[in-house]
Protein backbone atom coordinates (compact mmCIF):
# COMPACT_ATOMS: atom_id res chain seq x y z
CA UNK A 1 0.00 0.00 0.00
CA UNK A 2 1.46 3.36 -1.03
CA UNK A 3 1.63 6.28 1.36
CA UNK A 4 -0.63 9.15 0.25
CA UNK A 5 1.13 12.27 -0.96
CA UNK A 6 0.91 14.91 1.79
CA UNK A 7 -1.14 18.03 1.13
CA UNK A 8 1.11 20.83 -0.14
CA UNK A 9 1.84 23.75 2.18
CA UNK A 10 1.12 26.18 -0.68
CA UNK A 11 -0.86 25.81 -3.92
CA UNK A 12 1.20 24.55 -6.83
CA UNK A 13 2.05 27.43 -9.18
CA UNK A 14 1.23 27.62 -12.90
CA UNK A 15 4.40 27.10 -14.93
CA UNK A 16 6.31 25.60 -11.99
CA UNK A 17 8.52 22.48 -12.19
CA UNK A 18 6.29 20.94 -9.52
CA UNK A 19 3.17 21.28 -11.66
CA UNK A 20 5.03 20.07 -14.75
CA UNK A 21 6.04 16.97 -12.79
CA UNK A 22 2.46 16.30 -11.72
CA UNK A 23 1.18 16.68 -15.26
CA UNK A 24 3.88 14.32 -16.54
CA UNK A 25 2.82 11.77 -13.93
CA UNK A 26 -0.80 12.09 -15.05
CA UNK A 27 0.20 11.73 -18.70
CA UNK A 28 2.22 8.57 -18.08
CA UNK A 29 -0.82 6.31 -17.65
CA UNK A 30 -3.39 8.30 -19.60
CA UNK A 31 -3.54 6.18 -22.77
CA UNK A 32 -3.82 2.99 -20.73
CA UNK A 33 -6.62 4.45 -18.58
CA UNK A 34 -8.45 5.52 -21.73
CA UNK A 35 -8.09 2.07 -23.30
CA UNK A 36 -9.37 0.40 -20.13
CA UNK A 37 -12.01 3.09 -19.51
CA UNK A 38 -10.84 3.71 -15.92
CA UNK A 39 -11.70 6.69 -13.76
CA UNK A 40 -8.76 8.98 -12.86
CA UNK A 41 -9.42 9.04 -9.10
CA UNK A 42 -5.72 8.90 -8.19
CA UNK A 43 -4.81 11.61 -10.68
CA UNK A 44 -7.50 13.97 -9.39
CA UNK A 45 -6.29 13.30 -5.86
CA UNK A 46 -2.74 14.24 -6.85
CA UNK A 47 -4.03 17.64 -7.95
CA UNK A 48 -6.21 17.96 -4.85
CA UNK A 49 -3.18 17.40 -2.61
CA UNK A 50 -1.18 19.88 -4.68
CA UNK A 51 -4.03 22.36 -4.04
CA UNK A 52 -4.32 23.13 -7.73
CA UNK A 53 -7.90 24.24 -7.15
CA UNK A 54 -6.68 27.29 -5.24
CA UNK A 55 -4.55 28.77 -8.02
CA UNK A 56 -7.13 31.36 -9.08
CA UNK A 57 -7.63 32.71 -5.56
CA UNK A 58 -6.32 36.29 -5.33
CA UNK A 59 -3.14 36.87 -3.36
CA UNK A 60 -5.26 38.72 -0.80
CA UNK A 61 -7.21 35.49 -0.24
CA UNK A 62 -4.17 33.25 0.14
CA UNK A 63 -3.82 32.13 -3.47
CA UNK A 64 -1.34 32.74 -6.28
CA UNK A 65 -3.78 34.98 -8.15
CA UNK A 66 -3.58 33.09 -11.44
CA UNK A 67 -5.22 34.92 -14.36
CA UNK A 68 -7.62 33.28 -16.81
CA UNK A 69 -4.71 33.03 -19.26
CA UNK A 70 -2.66 31.27 -16.57
CA UNK A 71 -5.53 28.93 -15.74
CA UNK A 72 -6.31 27.97 -19.33
CA UNK A 73 -2.61 27.43 -20.07
CA UNK A 74 -2.67 24.87 -17.26
CA UNK A 75 -5.88 23.36 -18.65
CA UNK A 76 -4.28 22.96 -22.08
CA UNK A 77 -1.30 21.18 -20.50
CA UNK A 78 -3.61 18.97 -18.45
CA UNK A 79 -5.80 18.15 -21.44
CA UNK A 80 -2.74 17.11 -23.43
CA UNK A 81 -1.89 14.77 -20.54
CA UNK A 82 -5.44 13.53 -19.90
CA UNK A 83 -8.51 15.39 -21.18
CA UNK A 84 -10.75 13.62 -18.66
CA UNK A 85 -8.80 15.08 -15.75
CA UNK A 86 -8.83 18.57 -17.26
CA UNK A 87 -12.56 18.42 -17.90
CA UNK A 88 -13.42 17.11 -14.43
CA UNK A 89 -12.11 20.36 -12.91
CA UNK A 90 -14.08 22.73 -15.14
CA UNK A 91 -16.93 23.46 -12.73
CA UNK A 92 -14.51 23.92 -9.84
CA UNK A 93 -12.84 27.04 -11.22
CA UNK A 94 -16.20 28.51 -12.17
CA UNK A 95 -17.39 27.89 -8.61
CA UNK A 96 -14.34 29.62 -7.11
CA UNK A 97 -15.17 32.74 -9.13
CA UNK A 98 -18.77 32.58 -7.98
CA UNK A 99 -17.71 32.37 -4.34
CA UNK A 100 -15.48 35.40 -4.70
CA UNK A 101 -18.25 37.38 -6.36
CA UNK A 102 -21.26 36.31 -4.29
CA UNK A 103 -19.98 36.22 -0.73
CA UNK A 104 -19.22 39.42 1.19
CA UNK A 105 -16.55 39.41 3.92
CA UNK A 106 -17.64 37.38 6.92
CA UNK A 107 -17.78 33.85 8.37
CA UNK A 108 -19.58 32.30 5.38
CA UNK A 109 -17.02 33.60 2.89
CA UNK A 110 -14.20 32.55 5.22
CA UNK A 111 -15.63 29.02 5.50
CA UNK A 112 -15.89 28.39 1.78
CA UNK A 113 -12.62 30.00 0.80
CA UNK A 114 -10.94 27.91 3.52
CA UNK A 115 -12.27 24.86 1.69
CA UNK A 116 -10.75 26.11 -1.56
CA UNK A 117 -7.45 26.93 0.15
CA UNK A 118 -7.40 23.41 1.62
CA UNK A 119 -7.48 21.92 -1.87
CA UNK A 120 -11.12 20.79 -1.90
CA UNK A 121 -12.72 20.39 -5.32
CA UNK A 122 -16.23 21.45 -6.35
CA UNK A 123 -18.32 19.55 -8.86
CA UNK A 124 -21.55 20.69 -10.43
CA UNK A 125 -25.19 19.69 -10.62
CA UNK A 126 -26.85 22.28 -12.82
CA UNK A 127 -28.14 20.70 -16.03
CA UNK A 128 -31.36 18.73 -16.09
CA UNK A 129 -33.11 16.49 -18.55
CA UNK A 130 -36.69 17.27 -19.48
CA UNK A 131 -38.68 19.89 -21.32
CA UNK A 132 -36.94 23.06 -20.10
CA UNK A 133 -34.77 24.83 -22.67
CA UNK A 134 -31.04 24.11 -22.31
CA UNK A 135 -29.20 27.03 -20.78
CA UNK A 136 -32.31 28.64 -19.29
CA UNK A 137 -32.23 29.71 -15.65
CA UNK A 138 -35.22 27.54 -14.75
CA UNK A 139 -35.03 24.20 -12.91
CA UNK A 140 -37.23 21.33 -11.76
CA UNK A 141 -34.87 20.80 -8.80
CA UNK A 142 -36.28 22.76 -5.89
CA UNK A 143 -35.02 24.31 -2.67
CA UNK A 144 -37.67 24.63 0.06
CA UNK A 145 -37.32 26.62 3.27
CA UNK A 146 -37.97 24.72 6.51
CA UNK A 147 -37.91 25.58 10.21
CA UNK A 148 -34.22 24.66 10.48
CA UNK A 149 -32.87 25.67 7.05
CA UNK A 150 -33.73 24.24 3.64
CA UNK A 151 -34.46 20.97 1.88
CA UNK A 152 -33.16 20.15 -1.61
CA UNK A 153 -34.96 17.75 -3.97
CA UNK A 154 -34.37 16.94 -7.60
CA UNK A 155 -32.30 15.12 -10.17
CA UNK A 156 -29.48 16.49 -12.30
CA UNK A 157 -27.52 15.16 -15.27
CA UNK A 158 -24.20 16.12 -16.92
CA UNK A 159 -22.79 16.55 -13.40
CA UNK A 160 -19.22 16.81 -14.66
CA UNK A 161 -16.55 16.35 -12.02
CA UNK A 162 -18.98 15.52 -9.22
CA UNK A 163 -17.80 11.90 -8.96
CA UNK A 164 -14.37 13.21 -7.90
CA UNK A 165 -15.48 16.28 -5.94
CA UNK A 166 -15.75 17.17 -2.25
CA UNK A 167 -18.68 19.57 -2.68
CA UNK A 168 -21.37 19.97 -5.34
CA UNK A 169 -22.56 23.29 -6.74
CA UNK A 170 -26.31 23.00 -7.37
CA UNK A 171 -28.77 25.32 -9.12
CA UNK A 172 -32.24 25.01 -7.62
CA UNK A 173 -35.52 26.84 -8.05
CA UNK A 174 -36.32 28.82 -4.89
CA UNK A 175 -39.54 30.35 -6.14
CA UNK A 176 -41.10 31.27 -9.48
CA UNK A 177 -38.72 34.15 -10.13
CA UNK A 178 -35.49 33.19 -8.37
CA UNK A 179 -32.84 30.51 -8.51
CA UNK A 180 -30.52 29.63 -5.62
CA UNK A 181 -26.90 28.53 -5.89
CA UNK A 182 -26.27 25.88 -3.26
CA UNK A 183 -23.14 24.05 -2.12
CA UNK A 184 -23.58 20.61 -0.58
CA UNK A 185 -21.00 18.03 0.51
CA UNK A 186 -20.91 14.97 -1.76
CA UNK A 187 -21.27 12.65 1.23
CA UNK A 188 -24.37 14.38 2.69
CA UNK A 189 -27.27 12.04 3.48
CA UNK A 190 -29.73 11.99 0.59
CA UNK A 191 -27.11 12.72 -2.09
CA UNK A 192 -26.55 9.97 -4.66
CA UNK A 193 -23.89 10.33 -7.36
CA UNK A 194 -24.19 7.85 -10.24
CA UNK A 195 -21.38 7.06 -12.66
CA UNK A 196 -23.80 6.55 -15.56
CA UNK A 197 -22.44 8.86 -18.29
CA UNK A 198 -22.32 6.78 -21.49
CA UNK A 199 -20.92 9.27 -24.01
CA UNK A 200 -18.75 8.27 -26.93
CA UNK A 201 -15.94 10.50 -25.63
CA UNK A 202 -14.76 12.19 -22.44
CA UNK A 203 -15.99 9.00 -20.85
CA UNK A 204 -14.29 9.35 -17.45
CA UNK A 205 -15.09 12.93 -16.47
CA UNK A 206 -17.47 12.00 -13.65
CA UNK A 207 -20.37 13.21 -15.78
CA UNK A 208 -23.57 11.46 -14.76
CA UNK A 209 -26.71 11.67 -12.68
CA UNK A 210 -26.86 13.29 -9.24
CA UNK A 211 -29.97 12.76 -7.14
CA UNK A 212 -30.99 14.92 -4.17
CA UNK A 213 -33.58 13.24 -1.96
CA UNK A 214 -34.77 15.57 0.81
CA UNK A 215 -31.21 16.78 1.43
CA UNK A 216 -30.74 19.09 4.40
CA UNK A 217 -29.18 22.42 3.46
CA UNK A 218 -27.88 24.92 6.02
CA UNK A 219 -28.12 28.69 5.65
CA UNK A 220 -24.39 29.07 4.97
CA UNK A 221 -24.65 26.56 2.10
CA UNK A 222 -26.95 28.85 0.09
CA UNK A 223 -24.35 30.94 -1.69
CA UNK A 224 -26.46 33.21 -3.83
CA UNK A 225 -30.01 33.86 -5.01
CA UNK A 226 -30.52 35.26 -8.49
CA UNK A 227 -33.67 36.86 -9.84
CA UNK A 228 -34.32 35.32 -13.27
CA UNK A 229 -36.09 38.08 -15.13
CA UNK A 230 -33.92 37.86 -18.26
CA UNK A 231 -32.10 41.15 -17.67
CA UNK A 232 -28.43 41.29 -18.74
CA UNK A 233 -25.87 40.49 -16.07
CA UNK A 234 -23.15 43.10 -15.55
CA UNK A 235 -20.59 40.38 -14.85
CA UNK A 236 -20.55 36.65 -15.48
CA UNK A 237 -18.23 33.65 -15.63
CA UNK A 238 -19.98 32.11 -18.62
CA UNK A 239 -17.23 33.16 -21.06
CA UNK A 240 -14.57 31.42 -18.96
CA UNK A 241 -16.81 28.38 -18.51
CA UNK A 242 -17.31 28.03 -22.27
CA UNK A 243 -13.73 28.86 -23.30
CA UNK A 244 -12.51 26.21 -20.85
CA UNK A 245 -13.92 23.58 -23.24
CA UNK A 246 -11.90 24.95 -26.15
CA UNK A 247 -8.79 24.86 -23.95
CA UNK A 248 -9.39 21.13 -23.50
CA UNK A 249 -9.75 20.76 -27.27
CA UNK A 250 -6.47 22.66 -27.77
CA UNK A 251 -4.72 20.24 -25.41
CA UNK A 252 -6.14 17.24 -27.26
CA UNK A 253 -4.91 18.71 -30.54
CA UNK A 254 -1.37 18.76 -29.15
CA UNK A 255 -1.73 15.01 -28.62
CA UNK A 256 -3.11 14.57 -32.13
CA UNK A 257 -0.05 16.36 -33.57
CA UNK A 258 2.32 14.29 -31.43
CA UNK A 259 0.64 11.03 -32.42
CA UNK A 260 0.62 11.98 -36.11
CA UNK A 261 4.39 12.53 -36.14
CA UNK A 262 4.97 9.32 -34.15
CA UNK A 263 2.84 7.33 -36.58
CA UNK A 264 4.94 8.40 -39.54
CA UNK A 265 8.22 7.84 -37.73
CA UNK A 266 7.03 4.35 -36.84
CA UNK A 267 6.09 3.33 -40.38
CA UNK A 268 8.63 1.25 -42.29
CA UNK A 269 6.90 1.03 -45.65
CA UNK A 270 4.73 3.17 -47.88
CA UNK A 271 2.56 2.55 -50.93
CA UNK A 272 4.09 1.49 -54.23
CA UNK A 273 2.82 4.68 -55.86
CA UNK A 274 3.91 7.02 -53.04
CA UNK A 275 6.50 9.69 -53.93
CA UNK A 276 9.09 8.17 -51.55
CA UNK A 277 9.84 4.73 -50.16
CA UNK A 278 10.13 6.07 -46.62
CA UNK A 279 7.00 7.65 -45.09
CA UNK A 280 9.20 9.99 -43.04
CA UNK A 281 10.49 11.50 -46.31
CA UNK A 282 7.08 11.76 -48.00
CA UNK A 283 6.12 15.41 -48.72
CA UNK A 284 2.42 14.50 -48.86
CA UNK A 285 2.60 13.20 -45.29
CA UNK A 286 4.69 16.21 -44.30
CA UNK A 287 1.84 18.44 -45.46
CA UNK A 288 -0.75 16.43 -43.54
CA UNK A 289 1.22 16.68 -40.30
CA UNK A 290 1.89 20.34 -41.01
CA UNK A 291 -1.85 21.03 -41.17
CA UNK A 292 -2.48 19.10 -37.95
CA UNK A 293 0.35 20.88 -36.13
CA UNK A 294 -0.90 24.24 -37.40
CA UNK A 295 -4.42 23.49 -36.16
CA UNK A 296 -3.04 22.75 -32.69
CA UNK A 297 -1.03 25.99 -32.66
CA UNK A 298 -3.91 28.17 -33.85
CA UNK A 299 -6.36 26.61 -31.40
CA UNK A 300 -4.08 27.30 -28.45
CA UNK A 301 -3.32 30.85 -29.63
CA UNK A 302 -7.03 31.59 -30.08
CA UNK A 303 -7.91 30.28 -26.61
CA UNK A 304 -5.24 32.40 -24.95
CA UNK A 305 -6.19 35.51 -26.92
CA UNK A 306 -9.81 35.17 -25.78
CA UNK A 307 -8.57 34.51 -22.23
CA UNK A 308 -6.94 37.93 -22.32
CA UNK A 309 -10.32 39.48 -23.09
CA UNK A 310 -11.90 37.69 -20.13
CA UNK A 311 -9.06 38.91 -17.92
CA UNK A 312 -9.76 42.48 -19.05
CA UNK A 313 -13.42 42.11 -18.05
CA UNK A 314 -12.46 40.67 -14.66
CA UNK A 315 -10.06 43.56 -14.05
CA UNK A 316 -12.91 46.02 -14.44
CA UNK A 317 -14.87 44.07 -11.84
CA UNK A 318 -11.98 43.98 -9.37
CA UNK A 319 -11.68 47.76 -9.72
CA UNK A 320 -15.28 48.06 -8.57
CA UNK A 321 -16.83 49.05 -11.90
CA UNK A 322 -17.82 45.94 -13.91
CA UNK A 323 -17.79 46.95 -17.56
CA UNK A 324 -20.68 45.28 -19.36
CA UNK A 325 -19.11 45.97 -22.74
CA UNK A 326 -15.92 44.16 -21.73
CA UNK A 327 -17.90 41.16 -20.51
CA UNK A 328 -19.87 41.14 -23.75
CA UNK A 329 -16.65 41.30 -25.76
CA UNK A 330 -15.23 38.42 -23.72
CA UNK A 331 -18.28 36.25 -24.34
CA UNK A 332 -18.23 37.09 -28.04
CA UNK A 333 -14.52 36.22 -28.23
CA UNK A 334 -15.10 32.84 -26.57
CA UNK A 335 -17.95 32.17 -29.01
CA UNK A 336 -15.78 32.97 -32.04
CA UNK A 337 -13.05 30.65 -30.76
CA UNK A 338 -15.56 27.82 -30.44
CA UNK A 339 -16.95 28.29 -33.95
CA UNK A 340 -13.50 28.08 -35.54
CA UNK A 341 -11.73 25.63 -33.24
CA UNK A 342 -14.53 23.07 -33.33
CA UNK A 343 -14.18 22.80 -37.11
CA UNK A 344 -10.40 22.64 -37.35
CA UNK A 345 -10.11 20.26 -34.39
CA UNK A 346 -12.51 17.68 -35.76
CA UNK A 347 -10.78 17.81 -39.14
CA UNK A 348 -7.34 17.40 -37.54
CA UNK A 349 -8.50 14.40 -35.51
CA UNK A 350 -9.83 12.85 -38.72
CA UNK A 351 -6.66 13.64 -40.66
CA UNK A 352 -4.62 11.75 -38.06
CA UNK A 353 -5.75 8.54 -39.75
CA UNK A 354 -4.58 9.80 -43.14
CA UNK A 355 -0.97 9.74 -41.99
CA UNK A 356 -1.10 6.33 -40.34
CA UNK A 357 -2.55 4.11 -43.03
CA UNK A 358 -4.81 1.16 -42.29
CA UNK A 359 -2.84 0.16 -39.19
CA UNK A 360 -3.79 3.42 -37.48
CA UNK A 361 -7.37 2.13 -37.28
CA UNK A 362 -6.26 -0.74 -35.07
CA UNK A 363 -8.34 -0.80 -31.91
CA UNK A 364 -5.21 -1.39 -29.85
CA UNK A 365 -3.87 2.04 -30.85
CA UNK A 366 -7.05 3.74 -29.58
CA UNK A 367 -6.38 6.79 -31.75
CA UNK A 368 -10.08 7.30 -32.30
CA UNK A 369 -10.32 8.55 -28.69
CA UNK A 370 -9.05 11.95 -29.86
CA UNK A 371 -11.89 12.39 -32.35
CA UNK A 372 -14.46 11.01 -29.91
CA UNK A 373 -13.27 13.32 -27.15
CA UNK A 374 -13.29 16.40 -29.40
CA UNK A 375 -16.68 15.51 -30.89
CA UNK A 376 -18.16 15.16 -27.39
CA UNK A 377 -16.71 18.48 -26.22
CA UNK A 378 -18.07 20.33 -29.25
CA UNK A 379 -21.60 19.12 -28.46
CA UNK A 380 -21.85 21.03 -25.19
CA UNK A 381 -23.52 23.78 -27.17
CA UNK A 382 -24.22 23.53 -30.90
CA UNK A 383 -21.68 25.31 -33.07
CA UNK A 384 -24.32 26.36 -35.58
CA UNK A 385 -26.25 28.33 -32.94
CA UNK A 386 -23.06 29.99 -31.73
CA UNK A 387 -22.12 30.94 -35.30
CA UNK A 388 -25.61 32.36 -35.89
CA UNK A 389 -25.33 34.58 -32.80
CA UNK A 390 -21.87 35.80 -33.83
CA UNK A 391 -23.24 36.61 -37.27
CA UNK A 392 -26.26 38.46 -35.89
CA UNK A 393 -24.02 40.54 -33.64
CA UNK A 394 -21.68 41.29 -36.54
CA UNK A 395 -24.45 42.29 -38.94
CA UNK A 396 -27.08 43.84 -36.69
CA UNK A 397 -25.31 44.62 -33.43
CA UNK A 398 -27.86 42.47 -31.62
CA UNK A 399 -27.36 41.75 -27.90
CA UNK A 400 -26.05 38.36 -26.83
CA UNK A 401 -28.60 35.91 -25.39
CA UNK A 402 -28.84 35.91 -21.59
CA UNK A 403 -28.33 32.26 -20.67
CA UNK A 404 -25.72 29.75 -19.63
CA UNK A 405 -23.96 29.73 -23.00
CA UNK A 406 -23.08 33.46 -23.36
Amino acid sequence: MTTPTPIAADPVLPGSPELAGLIAEIAAGSAERAAQDRNPHEQIDLLRRARLGAITLPVSEGGPGASVRDLLSVVIDLAEADPNVAHALRAHFWQVNELLRALPPGPRRQHWLDEVRAGKFFGNANSERGGRAAGAFSFATGLTRTADGFRLNGEKFYSTGTLFADHIGVSAQLDENSVAAVLVPVDREGVTVLDDWDGIGQTRTGTGTTVFDDVSIAEHEVIDVRVTDGSPRPSSDVAQLQLYLQAIVAGILRSVATDAAALIRGRTRSFQHAPTASPADDPILHAEVGRISSAAYVAEAAVLAAADEIDAAYRSERLGAPDRELFTAASLAASKVKVHVDAIALQAATDLFEVGGASSASRSRNLDRHWRNIRTLTLHNPTAYKAAVVGDVTINGSPLPVNGYF
